[in-house]
């Protein structure tokens, strides 16, 4: 077994949960608003500091460069892979066997991405991947989706 841990960093998951955080932060601070039948000038206190804190961890890591983070695990019979964003995750199993033509792909100038055929679609991930770091992997892929010949 391999373990991959993939550097570049995840925008598209990064931005749809801080997004849903987002909107779950401020529908919290509207439910405080309705319910908060006290006086103007002395709202609770402790509400409102936990509400203010945990916007202020959510802006914090939507500003956080890198956050996220996605591996790649080769067993000798499936590919697996992880994405994460804080405590949701994501995890994709590939039975090894029917992975076809792993492959670099660049769709940008100098940062790469790994890419293979899977049950008739093309699987893409880790995407902003060095060269190296992304032919290291396909490699390994490579390698281990090949069925193992017999001695005569």
């Amino acid at each position: 077994m391999i373990t991959f841990a993939i550097s570049g960093h995840r925008r598209e998951l990064r931005t749809t949960v801080h997004a849903t955080l987002l909107v779950l932060w401020a529908l919290a601070g509207a439910a405080f608003l309705a319910t908060w039948t006290g006086s103007p000038l002395h709202p609770p206190l402790a509400r409102f500091a936990c509400w203010c804190f945990v916007g202020a961890a959510i802006a914090w890591n939507a500003g956080r460069r890198g956050a996220g983070r996605e591996t790649l695990t080769v067993t000798p019979r499936q590919l697996v892979l992880r994405r994460s964003v804080g405590p949701f995750r994501v995890r994709r199993r590939y039975d090894l066997g029917r992975v076809r033509s792993p492959r670099l792909a660049a769709p940008r100038r100098r940062r790469f991405r790994i890419e293979f055929d899977y049950d008739g679609r093309t699987r893409r991930f880790g995407r902003n991947l060095s060269a190296h770091e992304a032919a290291c992997a396909v490699g390994i892929i490579r390698r281990a989706s090949r069925p193992a010949r017999r001695p005569l």
